[in-house]
């Protein structure tokens, strides 16, 4: 049986990946991974309201940029741009859809993105490059990450589109 959610919609499924690379200041062996975590994602109504545009007309642009903020309040459905406490954006290095599945990536640094010693709790993606810009299509929040000036959070973010 479909999961329906909020008013017939059928709930769109998705996954971060985040995982910190900190800096070893070693040539060789210049970053060191930490263990991935993995948070649910949840796609808030503009988000499927862009999706259902997406089929009959031109939503504008395409979700093609990754924000992380410092607000730990869930995500809710209501969720807009303006909920999350965004600190940075960037452009997707890489966005691919294979098997019904789309998986998206992006990669903030400490002194690159003016990240550092910033608590970052949430992610989100839109539409637009400019801060608290365009459509929020997904937001998550997971455990707070702090990057030092030389580490590295890269993010990958895989969602199942419809069902079968």
């Amino acid at each position: 049986m479909d999961k329906i959610i909020n008013a017939g919609r059928q709930d769109q499924e998705g996954i971060f990946k985040l995982q910190v690379f900190r800096a070893t200041g070693n040539a060789q062996v210049p970053y060191k991974p930490e263990p991935a975590f993995y948070v649910k994602n949840l796609f808030v109504n503009q988000g499927m309201d862009y999706l259902a545009a997406f089929q009959s007309t031109s939503p504008g642009s395409v979700m093609n940029h990754m924000a992380v903020g410092t607000i730990s309040t869930a995500a809710t459905l209501t969720d807009v741009v303006t909920t999350m406490g965004e600190v940075s954006r960037v452009t997707m290095a890489t966005r691919i859809a294979a098997a019904n599945i789309l998986t998206e990536v992006a990669t903030f640094g400490g002194n690159l993105n003016g990240i550092t010693s910033v608590v970052l709790r949430e992610v989100g993606v839109f539409n637009h490059a400019g801060s608290g810009a365009g459509t929020m299509r997904s937001r998550s929040v997971f455990a707070a990450v702090t990057l030092a000036a030389s580490d590295q959070l890269r993010i990958e973010y895989a969602t199942t589109v419809g069902s079968r």
